[in-house]
């Protein structure tokens, strides 16, 4: 399997003072040999000396450490030291990391300090929320926690909230969101308000998150107004959360959303799918409704929704299904939607629908003989 290579893993490598290590017959000298060797060689080479490094376990870990540490070591050697350190929950080896993570001027290594303490987890909460009180290690460090999912992450992830900087902001919302804490709700319903389009995109899925535990009307009454939010990446994340909550409440403000003049057409597409999650008698009438101001991608996105509908709902779907594809000239700017048409009637299975379905094996569309063909084979199975 191959690797995935540090972020400079094509530089030239610097002479590093582990490569003065000679090999010796001492179990202790051979590890440091072991170790050395992580300063030799393509990035591929190092990776599968890592893996060597990995099974010395303790033995390896006074080197380790002191490679890290080395700030004339090679970049890359440190790289993975910090890799390998990321197996050791110890009080040395959290520290040792936090210190190059707040010391060092390279992001690139600070970043690995990061993941490594990600993976120790737990064990490094408290340190690396510290370094939340310097602005400038702040993103690395609320990237870090947020990866980590332990509950002792929330006051630290509440505190990086009042960062000014809506990475952080968004970044820590998201990681707070997974908990599903209802406690959290304030803080998610302040955020929707938030200035940033990805902090209140983050707001959107954490109310989302939050559908267990509140009120399903709640939930509607928060996302509702942000259908039309000024950023459409918001107000399609709102309609994706809306489309979570299967009732007829929820389906309302999606049903109005398409009635409503010069919805954008991507916006149309999230609604449309929205509504086919749903899959419930209210959004399967409103959408056949919606019909005639859907733009052809929303369209599209329908006729595909309906092969998910439910049996109580599929003699109404094959109805309109069967009544678009009438309404739909043979012409070339229809041919896809109309070939889809064909496709959803055939997953209807109804056998009353071969008569129609056989007309299309001479229309004028060689793709609709096609999908006609395909669709008269799903009915007689």
């Amino acid at each position: 399997m191959p690797v995935a290579a540090s972020p400079r893993a094509n530089q030239e490598r610097p002479v590093s003072p582990f490569d003065q290590f000679a090999v010796s017959s001492s179990p202790s000298a051979a590890t440091r040999t072991v170790v050395a060797r992580l300063c030799a060689g393509d990035f591929h080479d190092r990776w599968e000396q890592s893996r060597q490094v990995a099974d010395l376990g303790d033995a390896a870990l006074d080197d380790l450490l002191a490679m890290l540490q080395n700030n004339e070591c090679d970049w890359e050697a440190r790289w993975f030291a910090a890799r390998a350190l990321g197996e050791f929950d110890r009080p040395e080896v959290i520290a040792a990391l936090v210190n190059t993570f707040a010391t060092t001027t390279d992001e690139d290594l600070r970043q690995a300090m990061a993941a490594a303490l990600t993976q120790i987890g737990p064990g490094a909460i408290a340190a690396l929320g510290e370094q939340l009180a310097q602005p400038a290690l702040r993103p690395a460090a609320v990237q870090a926690l947020a990866r980590i999912h332990h509950p002792a992450t929330i006051p630290w992830l509440k505190l990086a909230m009042a960062d000014a900087r809506s990475p952080v902001r968004a970044t820590a919302l998201d990681a707070l969101s997974a908990f599903a804490d209802p406690t959290l709700l304030p803080l998610v319903q302040q955020s929707l308000g938030d200035s940033a389009v990805a902090v209140r995109a983050a707001a959107v899925r954490g109310l989302l998150g939050l559908r267990f535990c509140l009120p399903a009307q709640q939930l509607i009454d928060a996302l509702t107004p942000l259908l039309r939010d000024a950023d459409e990446r918001v107000a399609q994340q709102a309609a994706y959360a809306l489309g979570r909550l299967s009732s007829t409440a929820a389906a309302v403000p999606l049903l109005q959303l398409l009635q409503t003049p010069g919805t954008p057409e991507a916006l149309q597409v999230f609604t449309v799918q929205a509504l086919n999650w749903q899959n419930t008698a209210t959004a399967l009438e409103g959408l056949i409704q919606a019909w005639d101001r859907l733009e052809h991608p929303a369209r599209l996105a329908l006729v595909q929704g309906m092969a998910a509908v439910s049996p109580d709902h599929r003699s109404l779907a094959t109805s309109a299904l069967a009544n678009w594809l009438q309404l739909l000239p043979p012409a070339a700017e229809n041919s896809t939607l109309r070939r889809h048409l064909v496709l959803a009637l055939g997953q209807m299975g109804d056998p009353g629908l071969e008569p129609v379905l056989r007309s299309l094996l001479q229309d004028p569309d060689s793709g609709v003989q096609l999908h006609a063909e395909a669709a008269l084979r799903q009915l007689q199975a």
